[in-house]
């Protein structure tokens, strides 16, 4: 179920639903651009012949909800999607499309990241 408070919430505007779908619409285009940068990274560092002993982290922030349940813009709630951000990572011995259980958090990265560069953390 959904918290009581969903239930309140009046329906969204059609002047609200332009809004959001306009700042939807705005973050995909953010993210593409970001993809392509990603991606140039990626190929110089294959043609730079470091591939085999670079590690490339991707992670984000939980982002805000856009009219889910009939909210305009919002990230405070206890679902799945609002707690958890998502880590990926690519690099030697990854095995592609792997994943783990075991919880982790932001203060883990730096001793993971202090660890694959052969340092105590």
């Amino acid at each position: 179920g959904h918290h009581g408070n969903i239930a309140t919430e009046p329906l969204i505007t059609e002047n609200a639903s332009r809004v959001i779908t306009g700042i939807f619409k705005n973050r995909w285009r953010t993210l593409m651009s970001v993809d392509d940068v990603i991606a140039d990274v990626i190929d110089t560092v294959d043609q730079l012949g470091l591939s085999k002993n670079t590690y490339f982290f991707f992670s984000s922030d939980h982002g805000f909800q856009l009219g889910q349940f009939n909210i305009p813009m919002d990230k405070r709630h206890v679902y799945e999607w609002d707690m958890k951000i998502h880590l990926l990572v690519r690099g030697p011995g990854i095995r592609a499309g792997s994943t783990f259980q075991e919880l982790g958090t932001q203060v883990d990265i730096a001793p993971t990241l202090l660890g694959l560069a052969g340092l105590a953390s």
